[in-house]
């Protein structure tokens, strides 16, 4: 038994790397690197849980373990806790949309940001219909967000908060208060478009709209709408500051 975990889990947290370093250096295709990590992470989860039981038994036994074998459990236990951490409890439920706008009648454009740019399986275009209400009952938060902030001085303040957040800012046009830019996932490095764009309401107030979409997978495990959260987050930090 020991043997069979042993092997099973090294042979496991060596495909969870290994898919991951593929498609990053686009080795392998997003699909077939998703569908690996996910049999890496089952196959992870079930050494884990088995290994610690073994762990238990052996202790309780006063039966001597090898280090290579809790190694293999160690492992195989932080592999999926990482994956699961990055996505949050939440993103397991999260429903089966991958762009998300804080305005879902009128969502920000991307009028810089073109389909052909990087490797994309989804669309720029907004669906709505389906996906409005979808989202809507996910994330009934995901508003616009209504500041008493003169528009140039919000647009500067999400130009701001968007590079603080470590997104890379690809276009901007201050005269229409629009920006756009890219953001990283922490695993596979997964890039997702986002569209900022500022309504001036009157001299002294604004309405603040952000869109996020990512460029492969159907769900985003809620991805978009936490990084729109955090946005909007430090951005009400950062004008109440004024």
């Amino acid at each position: 038994m020991i043997k069979i975990i042993n092997w099973s889990g090294q042979g496991a947290f060596l495909l969870s790397v290994l898919t991951v370093l593929g498609y990053r250096t686009a080795i392998l295709p997003f699909r077939v690197a998703f569908l690996l990590f996910i049999l890496a992470l089952l196959v992870c989860m079930i050494v884990s849980v088995v290994g610690l039981l073994e762990l238990a038994f052996a202790r309780y036994r006063k039966k001597p373990i090898s280090l290579e074998f809790v190694l293999v459990v160690v492992a195989c236990t932080i592999c999926p806790s990482v994956a699961l951490f990055s996505v949050g409890l939440e993103g397991i439920n999260a429903p089966m949309i991958h762009d998300i706008s804080s305005d879902t009648d009128n969502p920000p454009a991307f009028i810089f940001t073109l389909e052909e740019q990087g490797y994309r399986e989804n669309s720029l275009r907004y669906a709505g219909g389906s996906v409005s209400v979808m989202q809507r009952q996910a994330y009934p938060e995901v508003t616009t967000l209504y500041v008493e902030v003169a528009p140039r001085v919000a647009y500067q303040k999400a130009l701001f908060v968007a590079s603080i957040l470590g997104w890379t800012i690809s276009a901007q046009d201050s005269m229409i208060y629009h920006f756009e830019a890219q953001a990283t996932t922490a695993i596979f490095r997964f890039v997702d478009d986002i569209a900022v764009r500022i309504t001036p309401l009157d001299e002294g107030s604004s309405a603040i709209d952000i869109r996020s979409v990512s460029r492969v997978g159907v769900s985003d495990f809620g991805a978009n709408a936490n990084r729109i959260g955090h946005f909007f987050t430090r951005l009400k930090v950062e004008l109440e500051n004024l």
